[in-house]
């Protein structure tokens, strides 16, 4: 007789909701049609689903026949993730007025349509609107307006049915067959602003990032460190830097009980570590030009710029920054002969790719600041410490090769006159042993802790 393997179907069960949570994280509108098998997870678990991300997240996650939403409130709300061409090339204003326009159009559309007949309604839209738009006049306004077309194609929000999108942009008397998706059309935009929000007011209704209330605040931190690569002690106010060090192996476990991530706790901050096939909005590290010099160049700078001592960030001189991207995606790097071997990647410029891996690191929190006052982020040192060879040196202070700061008196203090901040501006490198205690205070209340089911944000009763 055949017995069954309570503990393998458990685990397998469970790695089914945590990869439907993943899925849900990496794309908050999730469709049938531009993504079959996660959407089929979702629907299978959407119970165990939209009771957690509540609970653990203060998340709404709607799921309809066709499409899945996840309402996200907090920092992923009020930030949002910039939309891009299939180059990679960042929406303008201009796409984004488009979108705008085509999705007040396909609210109340419910038949198949065309690309011109929809560029005439988009048109109309605009006038009522007093907005000066036409896609029917020159190639520039024609390419935004299809662009943002690509876009309700790529969510699965609307079908090409008869050519494709690319046909118009490329001829203006092309007209491709388009069926809207009306219910997922509408679920592309769930923050409506209201008549009388201007940008600021709407944004800020959007996050609070210091709740008054314990439970609030526990349920911000949780979103920062979902959503956030690393999460910086630093960064955080007073009271949430207090409830991080009280409660962060509690949000762990719910993290990780919801999503099958890893902690990574350090005295500097914490940050969460996805399964090798989690899909992670960003795409670092990744196999293209632009994440491969960023992932280098990350590795190079933590290899070179040793501080000697503990630091939460270290200055980037901005010749050894210059001559790091020279020697890693510059015209003469071996990199560029490689990748020019590997058909279908777009190849950036010298100096765009060099624009496009430091604005990547810099949004993933591992370059801090900006031009002429960047500093390296003590969590870039997981991504390896190898200085790279073909990057020639700058500073050789001592037999390592690598770049101590001196001059300092200690972690937290600065040299007189310098320019750059304290490397440890809130002490709490000097409090690790504090830091340390609360750990493993907290390690033993998590083994028995909430992992998520208590009463959520919203709870009645």
């Amino acid at each position: 007789m055949r017995t069954t393997d309570v503990y393998s179907e458990d685990a397998a069960l469970i790695g089914e909701r945590q990869a439907a949570a993943r899925a849900l994280m990496a794309h908050p509108l999730l469709t049938e049609r531009a993504r079959p098998t996660e959407f089929a997870l979702v629907r299978s678990h959407a119970e165990w689903l939209v009771q957690r991300f509540h609970r653990v997240l203060g998340y709404r996650l709607l799921v309809a026949e066709d499409h899945a939403r996840l309402v996200k409130r907090g920092p992923a709300a009020a930030a949002g993730a910039s939309f891009t061409r299939a180059t990679g090339v960042r929406f303008t204003p201009r796409t984004h007025t488009y979108l705008a326009l085509v999705l007040a159009v396909l609210v109340e559309r419910t038949g198949p349509t065309t690309a011109r007949e929809l560029a005439a309604l988009v048109r109309e839209a605009a006038y009522d609107a007093g907005i000066d738009a036409d896609p029917a006049r020159g190639l520039g306004e024609r390419r935004a307006y299809c662009a943002a077309l690509s876009h309700l194609v790529g969510l699965g929000a609307l079908t090409e049915t008869g050519g494709t999108v690319a046909d118009h942009a490329a001829d203006a008397e092309a007209d491709p067959q388009l069926l809207p998706h009306t219910q997922a059309v509408r679920s592309v935009a769930v923050h409506l602003p209201r008549a009388a929000d201007d940008p600021d007011t709407f944004l800020a209704s959007a996050s609070d990032p210091d709740p008054d209330g314990d439970q609030q605040g526990e349920t911000a931190l949780r979103r920062l460190l979902a959503e956030h690569a690393v999460v910086l002690r630093e960064d955080l106010s007073d009271r949430q830097r207090e409830r991080l060090a009280a409660h962060q192996w509690r949000a762990a476990a719910a993290l990780g009980n919801l999503l099958g991530c890893d902690a990574e706790v350090r005295a500097e901050g914490v940050a969460l570590i996805m399964p090798d096939e989690a899909e992670v909005p960003g795409g670092f590290p990744s196999d293209g030009p632009v994440g491969q010099v960023a992932l280098a160049l990350v590795r190079h700078l933590s290899g070179r710029l040793n501080p000697g001592r503990p630091a939460t960030s270290v200055p980037v001189p901005d010749r050894e920054l210059d001559t790091a991207l020279e020697a890693l995606c510059g015209a003469d790097a071996p990199a560029r002969a490689r990748w020019a071997r590997t058909a279908g990647i777009e190849i950036p410029d010298p100096d765009r790719l060099a624009g496009l891996a430091v604005e990547l690191l810099a949004g993933l929190g591992l370059l801090r600041g900006g031009p002429g006052r960047w500093r390296l982020s003590a969590a870039a040192a997981r991504y390896g410490t190898g200085a790279d060879d073909t990057a020639p040196r700058i500073q050789d202070n001592d037999e390592d090769s690598r770049t101590h700061l001196a001059g300092t008196s200690g972690a937290g203090s600065a040299v007189e006159g310098s320019p750059h901040p304290p490397v440890d501006p809130r002490g709490d490198l000097n409090r690790v042993a504090s830091v340390l205690q609360a750990v493993a205070n907290e390690k033993v209340s998590a083994t028995s802790g909430d992992p998520g089911d208590h009463r959520g944000p919203g709870d009645d009763g």
